[in-house]
């Protein structure tokens, strides 16, 4: 039986995509990664079965994005290991405990890296945020974990990176293809928060310049994870750091 081990991120793309098919149909990847990205819209949508128009237009967003990241993404030498494992009957409990560790603390520490430049760099420089409205409670945190882990890194790494990666491989030989993507993504990543921060603070050049960089640092890390570990690492260590930034440093605050 084909299996992938641990070497499989180093194969070449044509070997990877042949690898793909044989192990992992690609209706079943869609139905996983698919469902998996509109559960992530459906735990922090408000009433979402009040808003059944905005949930099927994030499906059919979503739906489109991981269709382009199946294509894309064994095509640039990127995948999701663990989720195939899975789909293909394949042991895969292990695998997810080795690279949970690394993605976890990665995730931990982008965000305590987050925090730590926007207290004591960025936030001393901007106006007094004013709110619209109360702070949500805290366990509104967890869900954006699952948002953020999830929809997000469909949307982000799985399609848009893979693009990226996929386009740079074709142009730049080595890790410099792969380093440009995950720059790219992640200044789109920060690009992406832009509404939500604007709902709190005006965009001035500073603010957008603190939601692109506090954003993109923490892209870069997840980007990094996409590459050398596969989707699922890069998921976990997003939820882990939403965890941790949503939750445990808004806890401490309150």
């Amino acid at each position: 039986m084909l299996r992938r081990g641990l070497g499989y991120h180093r194969l070449g793309a044509a070997h990877r995509l042949r690898l793909d098919r044989a192990l992992t149909p690609p209706r079943r990847r869609l139905l996983a990664l698919g469902g998996a990205g509109l559960f992530g819209v459906f735990a922090v949508l408000p009433h979402p079965l009040a808003n059944l128009g905005q949930l099927a237009s994030s499906g059919v967003l979503i739906t489109i994005a991981a269709a382009a990241g199946i294509w894309l993404a064994p095509r640039a030498g990127l995948g999701t290991p663990i989720i195939d494992a899975a789909l293909s009957g394949q042991p895969f409990a292990g695998r997810l405990r080795a690279i949970a560790g690394l993605a976890i603390g990665l995730g931990i520490l982008a965000a305590l890296a987050v925090v730590a430049l926007d207290v004591a760099v960025l936030a001393p420089l901007l106006p007094r945020a004013t709110p619209a409205t109360p702070a949500p409670p805290l366990w509104t945190g967890a869900l954006a974990a699952l948002y953020g882990g999830l929809t997000e890194e469909i949307l982000l790494r799985y399609c848009v990176m893979s693009l990226f990666a996929w386009l740079l491989t074709k142009i730049v030989r080595g890790p410099a293809a792969y380093w440009g993507a995950i720059a790219g993504a992640a200044l789109l990543f920060g690009v992406g928060h832009l509404p939500a921060t604007a709902t709190v603070l005006p965009l001035t050049a500073l603010v957008v310049t603190r939601a692109i960089v506090l954003n993109g640092l923490a892209g870069v890390a997840f980007g990094w994870l996409y590459w050398r570990r596969g989707l699922e690492a890069a998921m976990v260590s997003h939820g882990s750091a939403n965890l941790i930034l949503h939750v445990a440093v808004r806890g401490i605050g309150a």
